[in-house]
C-alpha cells in the first residue's frame, strides 16, 4: 500500500494496535468502536504520526475533510479547552479545521459575522461545522432550511437550531452545588447569575431555584444579582450583596469570569472566606486552586463535550442520521474544597 502523508499507512496502525483494518477504517471515518479500541487507535495514530491523505480521500469520497468551527474569542480557559480538544480530535481523524470567532458582547455584529461565516463554509466546501451560538442572539440567528452540510451546536442552543447539540447539564451542577450549601446549614444563599437570553445561564438559575424549593428555603430577591458573565459583573455583585443590611452567608458565582471579579471584590472588602462568607463557583480552573482558601467548584467535562461533538459531526458527515436530532447532555461534577463554612457544626460548637 502506498504510504500516506506522515509516512505511515493504515496497515502500520493495524500492526501497532493488533486490530483489523476494517475496525480502524470504521473509527477513522466516524463510526463507533469499543472504547478500548478507540484508545489503542488514537495512541497508534499519535505514535506513528499517521495522517490520511485527504487529497486521495477527497477524490474517492467527494469530501474536503475540512471542518469549520465558530466560537467566541479565545480569551478564557473554558473556550480554549474546548477548541484545543476539537482541533486535536479532528486532526487525529484526518480533518483540517478552520476557526472563526465573534465578540460575545456585540449582538448585531455577532449575527452578521456568524451568518457570514456560515455562508463562507458552505461556499468553500466545508464538510460540516461546529457552532457555539452567542447566548445573547435571542433567537435571531436562523440557518437556511436547505443547509446541505451537517451542524452540531455546542453548549448554547436556545432553540435557534432544531438539530444536534452537545452541552453540559448545567441544571444538575447548579442544583448539587446549592444543595451542598443547604446541607451545610446555609439558608441565606445569594447567586450571581449570567447573561440574559443565555441557555446556560437559565439552566444554572433553574438548578438554584429548584434546590431552594426542594429544601423549603426562601429565595430573597435581593440575593439574586446579575453579572452578565463578566468580570465587572462579579465584582459589582459582591459589592451589592455586602451593602445589604441582612447579608448572605454564602454566594454562588455561576461562571469563571464573574468568579474572578467576585474574588477581587472579596479581597478589596476584606471579607474572610469562609468565616464571613462561603463562596462556591461554576467552572473549575486555575482560580479555584490559586486563591486561599481553595474554592469549591462545579467542573464541566469540557474534553468530553468536544469529543462528543466531533464524533457526532463525523457520523453526520458520513450519512448516519439514525438518531437525528440528538441532544447530548453531559453531567458535571462538584469538587469540594475549603471555601464553605459548615454552619451546622458551628452552631453545635460556637467557639470553633
Amino acid at each position: 500500500m502506498k504510504k500516506e502523508s506522515g509516512g505511515a499507512t493504515i496497515k502500520d496502525v493495524a500492526r501497532e494496535t493488533n486490530l483489523a483494518i476494517s475496525t480502524i477504517s470504521k473509527y477513522m471515518n466516524g463510526g463507533r468502536v469499543r472504547k478500548k479500541n478507540q484508545e489503542l487507535i488514537d495512541a497508534a495514530v499519535r505514535k506513528l504520526h499517521y495522517f490520511p491523505n485527504n487529497t486521495a480521500r477527497w477524490l474517492r469520497t467527494s469530501k474536503s475533510y475540512r471542518i469549520g468551527v465558530v466560537s467566541g474569542i479565545v480569551n478564557s480557559p473554558h473556550t480554549s479547552s474546548i477548541l484545543n480538544e476539537i482541533e486535536k480530535y479532528l486532526r487525529n481523524q484526518g480533518y483540517s479545521v478552520s476557526f472563526f470567532s465573534f465578540d460575545i458582547n456585540l449582538i448585531d455584529k455577532n449575527l452578521d459575522k456568524t451568518k457570514g461565516y456560515i455562508r463562507y463554509m458552505i461556499e468553500n466546501g466545508m464538510d460540516g461545522m461546529l457552532l457555539t451560538i452567542p447566548g445573547n442572539c435571542n433567537g435571531n440567528l436562523q440557518l437556511p432550511e436547505d443547509l446541505e452540510i451537517p451542524v452540531v451546536t455546542i453548549e448554547e442552543n436556545s432553540g435557534v437550531i432544531q438539530g444536534d447539540c452537545v452541552q453540559t447539564s448545567c441544571t444538575i451542577g447548579a442544583y448539587e452545588m446549592t444543595e451542598y450549601l443547604i446541607n451545610h446549614g446555609h439558608r441565606k444563599i445569594a447567586i450571581i447569575e449570567g447573561r440574559k437570553n443565555s441557555l446556560t445561564a437559565e439552566e444554572r438559575m433553574r438548578g438554584y431555584y429548584r434546590a431552594m424549593e426542594d429544601y423549603g428555603v426562601a429565595v430573597q430577591p435581593e440575593y439574586v444579582v446579575r453579572g452578565e458573565y463578566k468580570y465587572q459583573g462579579g465584582y459589582r455583585g459582591i459589592h451589592e450583596l455586602w451593602k445589604l443590611k441582612d447579608r448572605p452567608t454564602a454566594v454562588f458565582s455561576t461562571n469563571y469570569d464573574m468568579s474572578m471579579g467576585a474574588m477581587e471584590a472579596v479581597y478589596d472588602l476584606g471579607i474572610q472566606i469562609p468565616e464571613e462568607l462561603s463562596m462556591v463557583v461554576f467552572d473549575d480552573f486555575e482560580l479555584s486552586v490559586m486563591v486561599k482558601p481553595k474554592l469549591t467548584s462545579v467542573r464541566q467535562p469540557l474534553v468530553e463535550i468536544a469529543d462528543a461533538a466531533c464524533q457526532l459531526l463525523i457520523r453526520r458527515i458520513h450519512g448516519d442520521y439514525s438518531d437525528y436530532p440528538r441532544r447530548i447532555r453531559l453531567k458535571p461534577f462538584c469538587v469540594y474544597r475549603d471555601s464553605v463554612c459548615d454552619l451546622n457544626r458551628k452552631e453545635k460548637n460556637p467557639e470553633e
